[in-house]
Parts: C-alpha cells; structure tokens; sequence
C-alpha cells in the first residue's frame, strides 16, 4: 500500500491561494459575492497578523462593500467587516475614520444585540481606547466602565475579558490623572493574573507592565524597575524582539532609566525602540513619532540641543498633521519645542507657545490634571527668568496646590513645585520662609529618589542657595560641591545645568575667598557657555563678569590687598528653578 502525505501549506502559500481567488472573482464580476467576500474577509485578516497592512485595506474594504450591498446595514456580518476595517485604520493612525465606523458599529450592535452583548462590549472597549488615545478622555472612562461592568456582570470579576476590561480602564483613568484609582485597578488584576491566567501570559505581562508605567510615574523607580524588567523579557521571549508590544517595554524602561537619573541606559533603548517601530510601523505611526519624541526629549535633558531639534521638530510638525493641534500628543511636542527655545534663550517665543498650551490644557483637562500642571510650572519658570517673579509665584502656588491634593505632599513632582515657590519667596527677601520649604524639599527628595536624581540634586542647589545668600557658607559647601559633582556624573560637564551648578560653586568659593578656585570655576563655565550659547547670550557676558570680578578679587589677594566681599552689592548665585517638569 502506498502512503500518502498531504504537504502542510506556508502561511504565505495560503495567502498567495487566496489572492489568485479574489483576482479571478473579482475578473468574473463577482466581487460582492458571498465566496469572495469570506475569502477577501480571510486574506485581509493574514495580511493584517503579518503587519502588511497596506495590503490589507483593499480587501477589508471590499468585505464592507460586500456585505453592505449583499445583506444590509444592520446585518452581523457588515458590523463585524466595519469593525475589522476599523481596528487597521487605528493601526495606520487614521483615528478620526476609525472612530466613525466604530460609532456605526456600537449603535448597531446596541440596536441588534444588547448592550450586554459580548460583541457589543468589545465595540464599546476599541472606541474607549481609541477616545483616551485622541484625548477624549471623560467620554472615553464612561465607556470603558461601562465594559468592565458589563464583562464583570456576564463573566465574572476574574475572567480574562474582566480583568482586561480592568487594565483597559486605568489608561483614561491615568491620562485624566486619577492616579491612585488606576493603581488599586491594575494592582487587583496583576494579583488575578498570577493565578490564572498566569503571571506570564500576555494578560500578566501587560498588568506588570501599566503598573510599572504608573509607580514609575509616582517616583517609586524601586518598586517599578522589576516589573518593567520582567515585562520586557516576557515579552521578548514571548513576541519577539521586533513585536510592537516588545517595543512599548523597551520605550517604558527607557523612561524608567531616564526618569531615575540613569541616563546612559536609557539612549540605547531608546535609538533601538525607534528604530523597532520605524522598520515595524513605519515613519508615519504615531508610536513612532512618541519615539522620536521620547528620543529628542532624553537629548534635551543631556544638553545636546543640536541633535533634540530635527528630532522634535519631527514628531511635532507629524503629530500635528495626523492627529490634530490639539491632540495632547502634539501638545506635549510642543512643550518640548518650547524647552528647546527656552534653553537656547528664545525666552518671547517658548513663552508664546507655553501660554497656547496651558489654554488648551485647561480646555481639555481642567487645571488639575498632570498635563495642565506641567504646564503652568513651564510658563511660571519662563516668566520668572524674566524677571517677571510676582506672575510667576502666582502660578507655581497653584501648581503647589493642586500636586498636592492630586499626587500628595510626598511626590516628586510636588517637591519640586515646593522647590519652585520657596525661590520666589528667596527672591524677595523672605528667606526664613524659603529656607524652611528648601531644606523639607531636599530632605524628602533625597529620602524618596536618593542623592543621585536630578529632582534631589534640583532640590539641594535651591537650598544650597539660600543658605549662600543667609551666609552659612560652610553648611552650604559640601552640598554645592555634591550637586556639582552629581549632575557632571549624570548629565556631563557641558551641560548648561553643570555648568549653572559649578557657576554657584564658584560664586561659594569667592565668598569664601578661595578665589584661585573661583576664577577657575568661573573660567570653564565661561568657556563651556560660549560653545553652547554664543559669546554674546546673557549668561555668557554674565560669567565674563563674574570671572573678571574674581580675576581682580585674586590680584588683590596675592599682593595682600582686600578683596571684594560678595555679600555687600553683586550677587553671583543663580537663584532659578533649572527643572523642567
């Protein structure tokens, strides 16, 4: 007898099968044909799984065509064709069509099956993350409660499609900054998800995941760092290098390195997250263009604005043109961009951009939402290095307040406002008040991030400062020269923000009267002003001045002469808030 084996066909044999199937129904004139349409509904799908999506759209919809001339409107079929075509126009960034055939597909599945319908459900959750995703957000939490409720109703409160409900949930409630809500949601479902369906199911990894963003986000790097670990590996071993969820991991480790101070890990993961969605997604989807922003934004905060730039520029001038002006993606590019400017001393023009986005932060948010408060922190630092301290103390007391009641007295973010109102009031005389705020600031910020992170070495300059100006030199020493030597650590020598610390460290040493180390001092932030500014920014003829002062306090010293005292007119300490948050 002799056997016979059937071959197993490639999935790239069956596609090929099933194109040649269409191109000849489609020849015959039988392009709405029930045979075409399950085949064209069938191949789209494939193309769509192997990321060919281009290739995709033709075939979903001639599926929409199909079924809407064969059956009707309100048919099973035709919803469940436009909700395909749908899911690969959010694929290819094309939200607004993708949202009006969501709508389309939700009223008719409400009409034909129920509210509490499976199918109805799932409509409801891909137009609820499309909405958080497009900033819609109060809209888009209505919805997704009402599918977490529905799953938990029909399935119960551990089934999967529940607790993926839960996860789904806390991305609004995060972007509408109900923070402690989204955490206790997806802490329940991460605590589920180790029983069944498992820690490492694709399910568990994106529970550790989105718990990692959000403790991150609090400052808690400690307690975020392993499960931001464990969800990439996962992920990798699971997906793939390459898998767009692989990616996210890699982008949110990236952004704990970053956000932690440990700067040199993050510019690798982050060029390689970039280049992953680039070769995966394409130059034109909008987790690309939050990679180029992301990317950007790291060279910003290392000082290197010449590669920043056509980076930011970028992402900004994309996110406007495929996601609107007013999507609160393109609005953080262009608070970006204004730190840019603000940086190289185009001070009128971030200001200009600072004043539209807190406008529309506040139309879209209300003001006590994390977006809107950053915000107002960036206009009140602008306003402030112009001179204009009244406005500025105005708005950083209302950034104070709100991060306190939304994030509490602990966090971060709130210690740096704390940071901010404390240099007002130094600048206008109140300094008990101010040294009292700083010395809390450092104090809980060194306790919760540790000497190292940018926000304690923020913290500690403002209260080295103050302590400069009220004359207790030697309490103010070592903690200038710590701030010095850690942001050289983290962010380099020239950076303008070393250069700022050892600028104050100089200024210390001539009211010491050290002035062979002040000159020196004041000589290398000259120098490295000069190659990042241009001989003729402000703070550029300022350190010219502050070292001549210093050359001539030095002179006077060798030949037993009285040097010139800082505290009697010239003030040499930069009193300004360097944290852009």
């Amino acid at each position: 007898m002799v056997s016979v084996s059937l071959s197993e066909r490639s999935p790239q044999q069956s596609v090929q099968r099933m194109m040649k199937k269409v191109q000849r129904q489609n020849l015959k004139g039988m392009e709405h044909h029930p045979e075409t349409i399950f085949v064209a509904t069938n191949l789209a799908i494939q193309l769509h799984d192997a990321s060919q999506l281009y290739d995709a759209e033709p075939h979903y919809r001639q599926a929409v065509r199909g079924c809407q001339e064969q059956l009707s409107g309100l048919h099973p079929y035709t919803l469940s064709a436009q909700s395909n075509l749908a899911g690969l126009l959010v694929d290819t960034g094309r939200k607004e069509e993708a949202e009006k055939l969501y709508r389309d597909v939700l009223k008719g599945r409400r009409q034909l099956l129920s509210s509490l319908h499976l199918k109805t459900l799932q409509t409801a959750s891909s137009l609820g993350l499309l909405l958080a995703a497009s900033g819609a957000l109060e809209e888009a939490e209505l919805l997704l409660r009402e599918v977490l409720e529905g799953h938990t109703v029909l399935l119960g409160s551990e089934h999967a499609q529940a607790l993926q409900s839960a996860v789904d949930l806390t991305s609004a409630l995060h972007a509408r900054g109900k923070v402690a809500e989204a955490e206790e949601l997806v802490r329940r479902a991460l605590e589920t998800c180790s029983r069944s369906p498992g820690r490492l199911s694709p399910l568990g990894l994106q529970c550790m995941s989105s718990l990692g963003r959000l403790l991150a986000e609090r400052g808690c790097f400690e307690e975020a760092e392993p499960l931001l670990q464990e969800a990439l590996e996962g992920r990798r071993r699971v997906l793939g290098d390459k898998d767009p969820d692989t990616l996210v991991s890699v982008n949110n480790m990236a952004g704990l390195f970053q956000s932690s101070g440990q700067l040199g890990e993050a510019e690798g993961l982050l060029i390689k997250a970039l280049a992953g969605r680039r070769e995966k997604l394409g130059d034109c989807h909008p987790d690309t263009y939050q990679s180029l922003n992301n990317l950007a934004s790291y060279f910003q905060t290392r000082g290197q604005a010449d590669k920043a730039e056509p980076l930011l520029r970028q992402a900004f001038l994309g996110r406007s043109s495929t996601l609107g002006e007013g999507h609160p993606d393109t609005l953080k590019s262009a608070s970006n961009l204004a730190h840019l400017l603000q940086s190289q001393g185009r001070l009128d023009e971030a200001e200009s951009i600072l004043e539209e986005l807190l406008e529309s932060h506040r139309t879209l948010f209300g003001f006590a939402h994390p977006d809107t408060l950053t915000s107002a922190n960036n206009l009140a630092g602008i306003r402030q290095n112009k001179g204009r301290a009244d406005e500025a103390e105005v708005l950083y007391r209302q950034v104070l307040e709100a991060r306190k009641e939304l994030f509490g007295d602990r966090h971060p973010e709130t210690l740096v406002a704390m940071n901010n109102v404390a240099l007002c009031m130094q600048l206008r005389g109140e300094l008990d008040e101010s040294e009292g705020l700083l010395r809390e600031a450092s104090t809980v910020c060194r306790a919760l991030l540790g000497n190292a992170h940018l926000y304690s070495l923020t913290c500690m300059n403002s209260y080295a400062g103050v302590l400069h100006e009220r004359q207790k030199l030697s309490e103010a020493e070592p903690i200038m020269r710590e701030v010095l030597a850690g942001l050289r650590l983290l962010l380099g020598d020239r950076h303008l923000d070393s250069l700022t610390a050892a600028h104050n460290l100089a200024a210390l040493n001539y009211s010491l009267g050290a002035f062979v180390e002040s000159e020196a001092l004041f000589k290398e932030v000259l120098n490295g002003r000069q190659k990042k500014l241009g001989d003729r920014h402000p703070l550029c003829v300022e350190a010219a001045n502050h070292l001549a002062a210093a050359q001539q306090a030095r002179r006077h010293a060798e030949v037993d002469e009285v040097g010139v005292k800082l505290g009697g007119g010239c003030c040499f300490w930069r009193c300004e808030s360097p944290s852009w948050c």
